[in-house]
């Protein structure tokens, strides 16, 4: 069988997908989403390449056996001619291997999932997009939070609160790695349009403004090392205030895997490429905000020239 392409839009019944990385939940919560549930009908994870193992993650070998993966390849390109979408989890440097582990496969022509954060570097990401448009293959990245079952089922809610003034967008863990979600379910409700960052830092939380171009609306992104906050969006309009906890994780990775499938189905990505470059910058412009002790740093200073 011919892998779909983006060149083509093809629309292939039969996606064969490659999975590189084992070092992080999201491995197995991938493979039994796809393997075992089989709940995107017509793709399956049909080979795994291992990288890093972590003590509290099954390793390669561990995760065929449990989720009927066909291969263990011994390098990530090794089956590249039997693959129609690669997923890029490898959680090794926190997202610093993602695009050179990509690279090969968008340069053959084939779609690419890059995990979050999709690169530690901006000109590293913004060179692979430029690579994914000259080749017409489509390439996405994103936090499984921009998903979230509990996003859609209040979408028509949030969109009677009418114009949005302020949010207040809340996770766990620290900044870029793990901030990148707080930012993401921000965004898959308000959209992009950031301009400036201005980012408090103590060793158990972080304190972010994002401010916008149009001057809507304030955000506030906290990430908390010292709660139990889960994932929590909470909405201040003229017509009054929602907040939305996230707690369902089976769904928003379910639902992230099937967007992008189908993004090797139709050859467009779930996310353009512009929206996650500039979320990329939001959570380095926080970076260097905090460095600075809380100083207003522009996207447009930090985006690759």
């Amino acid at each position: 069988m011919t892998g779909p392409t983006s060149a083509t839009g093809a629309d292939h019944s039969d996606v064969r997908i490659g999975l590189l990385g084992v070092d992080t939940s999201h491995a197995g919560a991938y493979a039994r989403i796809l393997n075992e549930r089989e709940a995107v009908p017509g793709a399956r994870i049909r080979w795994v390449w291992g990288g890093q193992v972590r003590a509290d993650q099954p390793d390669a070998r561990t995760l065929a056996a449990t989720y009927d993966i066909d291969h263990v390849v011994g390098e990530p390109t090794q089956l590249i001619d039997q693959t129609d979408l690669v997923l890029v989890v490898d959680d090794a440097g926190h997202g610093r291997q993602h695009v050179p582990q990509a690279r090969p496969f968008v340069a053959a022509g084939i779609p690419a999932f890059l995990d979050k954060p999709m690169s530690t570097n901006l000109a590293e990401a913004a060179m692979l997009f430029r690579l994914a448009a000259e080749r017409g293959v489509p390439v996405t990245s994103a936090s499984a939070l921009r998903f979230a079952a509990e996003l859609e089922r209040e979408s028509e809610r949030i969109a009677g609160l009418g114009e949005i003034s302020s949010a207040v967008s809340v996770g766990p863990g620290e900044w870029f790695h793990y901030g990148v979600h707080a930012v993401e379910q921000l965004y898959a409700v308000v959209g992009p349009g950031v301009e400036w960052v201005q980012r408090a830092s103590w060793p158990d939380r972080d304190v972010a403004v994002l401010g916008y171009v149009d001057g809507r609306p304030s955000a506030v992104v906290q990430t908390l090392r010292d709660a139990a906050c889960g994932f929590h969006l909470t909405l201040y309009a003229k017509n009054g205030r929602h907040s939305v906890a996230i707690d369902d994780f089976d769904a928003f990775y379910t639902a992230q895997l099937r967007a992008v499938v189908d993004m090797v189905r139709t050859g467009v990505p779930p996310v353009p490429a512009a929206e996650t470059l500039e979320l990329l910058a939001v959570l380095r412009a926080g970076e260097l905000s905090a460095k600075a002790g809380g100083e207003r740093v522009y996207l447009s200073d930090v985006r690759p020239r």
